[in-house]
C-alpha cells in the first residue's frame, strides 16, 4: 500500500499521544515494506510553533519525512479563544471559525496535500484539535482518513469538528469509547468508520543500578492542565504528608512541573530505555487524565508487566482497565489512597494485574496487528467506493 501521514509535529523527541501514534504507524508501515511518507511541519514544540527543523525531505527509519514551514499564526487571538471556550464550554460559530484561522498554519503543507493526496491509497490525518489538521484534511477530503483522537471536551462539540468528521473519506478511532462518543453521544453521522487503536512498544528494561529505596508511582507524559497532573500532585503530596511513603516519579515536560516536595522525583525527558526501566520498577503507572482516546503510556506500563491506576471519569482508560483486568481506578482522594494501599499490601495480586495487562496489549495492540487491520479496512472501503 501507499500511505501518507499528516501530523503537525514529527520526531522521536516530540512528545504527545497523537504524535506517537503517527510515528509508530509510519515506522511499522515502512517495516511492512509499504511506501509511506510523513507530511509535517518544521515545528518541534506546540507551545511556540517555531520553525525548528529545516524544511525539505529526509529519510528517517525508512520513512520519507517532508517538512513544511509554519507560515503564520495568531497566538494571542488563539489563546483568548481557547480560554473562552474552556471557561464557558461554548463559542459562537463565528468565534469557532476564528479559532481555526488563528491557529498555526502551513500553506505549503496544504498545497502539497492538495496536489499529491490522490497518489496514495489513503492520507491519514491526526489529531482533530489542531487547526492545521482541519485545513490539511479539507485540502483533499475524499482521500483523508481522519484519526481524530477525540475527547469529551469543548473542541469536540464545535461545528468545524462535526463538519470535519462528516466530510472526510473515513474515520478511524482508537477505542470503542471514542467511537461511542462521536456516534452516540455527539450524534455524528459519519460516512464510514472503524475502531483500530494504536500499536504499543517498549524497550527491554535494564536492571536499575540504584534501585529506588521507596516504592513509587510513575507518571509519563506531558505536564499540562489537560492531563490532570495537578490533581495527581495534590493526591500524592497529601498521601505522603499523611505518612504514606510512596513517591511519584515524573517523566515528561511541560509547564506544570511538580512542587518542590519530598514526594516528587522529577526526571524530565527520558530515553526509551530509561522509561522502560522506570516502568518495570514502578509500583504502578498512574494516568489521571480525563481526556484520552487511547493512552500509549498505559500500554507501555502493561508491556513492562506493571498495573495501572486511572481516573474513573475517563471512559477510555477505565474501559481498557475493565477489559484487561489490568489495574484500578479512582475518583476521590480516599479512593486513590485506598488503591495505593492495596497495591502495597498485595504484591502478588498487583503483579497479576500487570500480567493481565501485558496479555491484553499482545492480543490487541501490537503494530503488526494494527497495520493488518488498517489494510483490511482500506481495501474494504475501496470496494465500497
Amino acid at each position: 500500500m501507499r500511505i501518507a501521514v499528516v501530523v503537525p509535529r514529527y520526531g522521536r523527541e516530540v512528545l504527545g499521544g497523537a504524535e506517537s501514534l503517527g510515528r509508530g504507524f509510519a515506522e511499522e508501515a515502512a517495516r511492512q515494506k509499504w511506501s509511506v511518507e510523513v507530511w509535517t511541519t518544521c515545528a518541534q514544540t506546540h507551545y511556540t510553533w517555531e520553525n525548528y527543523y529545516p524544511a525539505g525531505s529526509e529519510n528517517a527509519d525508512g520513512v520519507i519525512v517532508r517538512r513544511f514551514p509554519i507560515t503564520g499564526w495568531d497566538p494571542g487571538r488563539r489563546a483568548a479563544l481557547d480560554i473562552k471556550l474552556n471557561t464557558l464550554g461554548t463559542m459562537s460559530a463565528q468565534e469557532q471559525y476564528a479559532w481555526l484561522e488563528s491557529g498555526p498554519h502551513s500553506i505549503p503543507l496544504y498545497e502539497h496535500v492538495a496536489h499529491h493526496a490522490a497518489e496514495f491509497d489513503a492520507v491519514i490525518a491526526l489529531p482533530y484539535a489542531t487547526p492545521l489538521v482541519h485545513y490539511a484534511a479539507w485540502a483533499a477530503p475524499e482521500h483523508v482518513v481522519l484519526c481524530p483522537c477525540l475527547h469529551d471536551e469543548p473542541y469536540a462539540y464545535m461545528e468545524p469538528t462535526r463538519l470535519l468528521l462528516r466530510g472526510v473519506w473515513g474515520v478511524m478511532f482508537n477505542s470503542p469509547e471514542e467511537a461511542d462518543l462521536a456516534t452516540a453521544r455527539l450524534g455524528m453521522r459519519l460516512r464510514r468508520y472503524a475502531v483500530l487503536g494504536g500499536g504499543a512498544t517498549l524497550s527491554e528494561p535494564s536492571r536499575p543500578t540504584n534501585p529506588a529505596s521507596l516504592p513509587y508511582l510513575l507518571y509519563a507524559g506531558r505536564l499540562e492542565g489537560g492531563k490532570n497532573v495537578a490533581l495527581l500532585y495534590e493526591y500524592v503530596q497529601r498521601y505522603w504528608d499523611e505518612g504514606g511513603r510512596v513517591r511519584l516519579v515524573i517523566l515528561g515536560s511541560g509547564p506544570l512541573t511538580p512542587p518542590a516536595h519530598a514526594a516528587f522525583d522529577y526526571r524530565g525527558f527520558a530515553s526509551e530505555d530509561e522509561k522502560a526501566t522506570d516502568c518495570a520498577s514502578a509500583l504502578a503507572l498512574c494516568q489521571p487524565s480525563l481526556n484520552e482516546s487511547f493512552s500509549f503510556t498505559i500500554m507501555e506500563a502493561w508491556l513492562a508487566g506493571r498495573p495501572v491506576l486511572v481516573h474513573a471519569d475517563c471512559p477510555v482508560t477505565r474501559g481498557h482497565v475493565r477489559r484487561s483486568s489490568g489495574g484500578l481506578w479512582f475518583r476521590t482522594y480516599e479512593e486513590f489512597a485506598a488503591a495505593v494501599d492495596w497495591l502495597l499490601a498485595n504484591e502478588r495480586l498487583a503483579d497479576r494485574l500487570g500480567a493481565n495487562g501485558h496479555q491484553y496489549v499482545l492480543h490487541n495492540y501490537t503494530w503488526p496487528a494494527i497495520i493488518t487491520r488498517f489494510e483490511v479496512m482500506i481495501r474494504h472501503w475501496q470496494q465500497l467506493a
